[in-house]
């Protein structure tokens, strides 16, 4: 069975959408923010949606609302009952944080501050109470193009990291410099699982590896008993119409890599097919309309691919 996920923001329930758009504010302390991530979950396990990924700044800035570990302690009672309500509902939980957070930086000061933001997040999930398939998912990083130096700088730095920190790693290829190779060379020097990220690798496969081998290659790196987490999303088609006073709109083409908002059903079909016989995993949808993808998805399988229904959830 593969079920299906979120990331971050929840469009299909007005207060949550409405209060989900405040969640910026430096003021809002974690505790205040974790009543939002409670509310969330009850909304995902009503559409039996078993796996989210929380906001990246649930943590307040440390000159607001002190340090995380002090922010953490201070949420104690909160954050069991959320990790409480996410273990009884059998929600999976996942963390991102953004793309520049990542111990292969060039600039040791950026790696220093991505090392300890990450290891705010794995304590965070470990507050949480939070199983070993709770990730904290990083990219490569890294500026220019020399990818077998950004892989060593983040090998040699992840070995710095502390033992709970470095548990709740996994890496995923992007869609530019840092390809699945490169993520299987890190996983081969660290043992971090690769998260598999469907348009990421259509947009970065300049060594042409098929769909299936490719999936295949990133799940065998998880260990055994923990199931993958998958991104997929679909390119974005549609123009963007860009307003200049009143004149006629500008027709806008999409960027190349821009997630679509909804998902395109038969390059989810084909990718699933890909999966046949290979092991069990759950798929994140990265796409920009959330939670109401997700449901569309669910119906387009059942319309286009009933054979998928009950197997995918």
């Amino acid at each position: 069975m593969i079920y299906l996920g979120i990331a971050a923001k929840i469009l299909g329930h007005a207060r949550l959408s409405r209060a989900g758009a405040h969640q910026s504010e430096a003021s809002a302390h974690l505790s205040v923010r974790l009543l939002w991530v409670i509310e969330a979950l009850r909304y995902l396990d009503a559409h039996n949606i078993r796996f989210y990924r929380l906001p990246d700044n649930l943590l307040a800035p440390e000159d607001r609302a002190g340090t995380p570990a002090d922010q953490i302690a201070a949420a104690a009672a909160m954050l069991d009952e959320v990790g409480s309500y996410a273990r009884s509902a059998a929600i999976r939980l996942s963390m991102h944080p953004h793309p520049g957070a990542t111990p292969g930086a060039a600039s040791e000061e950026t790696a220093t501050r991505a090392m300890a933001h990450i290891a705010s997040l794995a304590a965070l999930l470990d507050a949480l109470g939070a199983g070993p398939e709770s990730v904290v998912v990083v990219h490569i990083g890294g500026e220019g193009g020399d990818c077998a130096a950004a892989v060593e700088r983040f090998a040699v730095r992840f070995e710095r990291m502390s033992p709970a920190a470095r548990r709740r790693i996994a890496i995923e290829p992007d869609g530019e410099r840092f390809g699945l190779l490169a993520a299987l060379r890190l996983h081969r020097f660290t043992g971090i699982p690769v998260v598999f990220d469907a348009f990421h690798f259509q947009l970065s496969n300049l060594e042409r590896i098929g769909l299936s081998e490719a999936l295949g290659l990133a799940l065998a790196t998880w260990s055994p008993g923990v199931r993958p987490e998958v991104h997929f999303s679909t390119q974005r088609t549609e123009a963007h119409l860009k307003r200049a006073g009143h004149g006629t709109p500008q027709v806008v083409a999409p960027r190349a890599g821009q997630h679509s908002d909804f998902v395109n059903p038969f390059e989810f079909i084909a990718f699933l097919n890909a999966a046949r016989g290979l092991p069990p995993f759950d798929v994140m949808i990265e796409a920009k309309a959330a939670d109401l993808a997700l449901l569309r998805l669910r119906d387009d399988l059942r319309r286009y691919a009933p054979e998928y229904v009950g197997w995918v959830v």
